[in-house]
């Protein structure tokens, strides 16, 4: 694991620990921050996926789940 991934996963989880009174949709706005911050760190190029906005934010929070759950 890279010190930025694991960087990651340290805000993934004080995020997750915090975000008791959230709304879905705040708790999608945060993990995505920290998610996207991450990929364009390590690829200045890479862009959030096209159909990104047109997704429900529980589908949405599957994915970024999946991605804060990967061992790298």
């Amino acid at each position: 694991m890279t010190d930025l991934t694991g960087t990651m996963k340290a805000f993934l989880a004080i995020g997750n620990m915090t975000s008791g009174n959230q709304t879905l949709a705040e708790k999608v706005a945060y993990k995505q921050k920290i998610v996207f911050s991450t990929m364009r760190f390590h690829n200045p190029y890479w862009e959030q996926p096209r159909d990104w906005d047109a997704l429900t934010d529980e589908l949405k929070m599957e994915r970024l789940t999946a991605i804060e759950n990967l061992t790298l």
